[in-house]
């Protein structure tokens, strides 16, 4: 395969605008991602964020360092209102969606803010962190689908991160479940509704799965990917990994700037019509093994 860095590295030149919506992006990786599209000249860029006063504040602020086209809509993944309404503002407005960057999630108790946010017990993790990190990234997704299918070279681009590699599942089989050609998007949701039941129950590591929440997420995010991959061929579905990067869930402790982390899903996002890579797991413009 070869890498996006010779592939992808001159963004397509249209007469037609792009419509792009880039998820949790009033803020670090996210908020990078919308600068860098927000920039290309035939590109509109939809902040998608949950809170409206910093989604509007951060439309100005993009507007200000030259980002022409930048507009917000109210979305929560964890308010299944809001992604329908968003999908019906865009479809009422644009008629189509041309990119999608799922970059919205929710992490809980990284080492690095130990004191200074409230702790939160495992058992209730999983259900929110589950709920908002794959179930509301789907939801929003089947939402935009039908948006995404009118478009002349629809992506999709999913957020994931090194904490979802597939081998923090400590049960081979459970890997080979999630890992499969054949997997299913109705198993893939049976599993992490498991995962959420095993964690709450107390049974989780005795059942094969990892101890953090955030990770197994993350790795339905991955799984997430392949499936659609293999069942929207006409789609350039895509995960990358934008490396530890400084931001507020790790009290920017990061060593990779979000604007590194932005670089792979910008140029995914903007890759000539004719440059078709899906279903790949990226990592600083390079394939990488899941």
């Amino acid at each position: 395969m070869l890498s996006v860095s010779t592939a992808l590295a001159v963004s397509q030149t249209s007469p037609l605008r792009r419509v792009a919506l880039i998820t949790g992006s009033n803020k670090g990786i996210g908020k990078e991602i919308a600068r860098k599209i927000g920039q290309e000249e035939d590109t509109l860029c939809i902040l998608g964020c949950r809170n409206e006063k910093l989604g509007i504040t951060a439309v100005d602020e993009l507007k200000n360092d030259g980002c022409k086209a930048v507009e917000f809509v109210l979305m929560d993944l964890d308010d299944i209102n809001t992604i329908h309404c968003a999908a019906r503002f865009i479809e009422e407005k644009y008629g189509r969606c041309d990119v999608l960057v799922n970059n919205a999630a929710v992490c809980f108790n990284d080492a690095t803010l130990y004191g200074k946010v409230p702790y939160t017990s495992f058992q209730k993790q999983a259900d929110i962190t589950v709920r908002t990190n794959f179930f509301g990234t789907l939801s929003l997704t089947r939402a935009i689908l039908p948006l995404l299918r009118k478009s002349s070279s629809p992506r999709i681009i999913n957020i994931a991160s090194s904490a979802g590699r597939l081998t923090i599942i400590p049960s081979r089989e459970r890997r080979q479940d999630f890992s499969s050609k054949d997997l299913q998007m109705s198993q893939l949701e049976d599993y992490m509704h498991q995962f959420v039941k095993d964690v709450q129950d107390g049974t989780h590591a005795a059942n094969g799965w990892p101890n953090t929440c955030y990770g197994a997420s993350k790795v339905a995010i991955i799984a997430m990917t392949k499936i659609l991959a293999r069942d929207e061929p006409l789609i350039m579905v895509n995960s990358v990994d934008p490396g530890y990067c400084a931001t507020d869930q790790n009290d920017n402790q990061g060593y990779i700037p979000s604007e590194r982390g932005a670089t792979t899903p910008f140029l995914l996002a903007t890759s000539p019509d004719n440059k078709h890579f899906t279903g790949v797991h990226w990592f600083e413009e390079k394939e990488i093994e899941w």
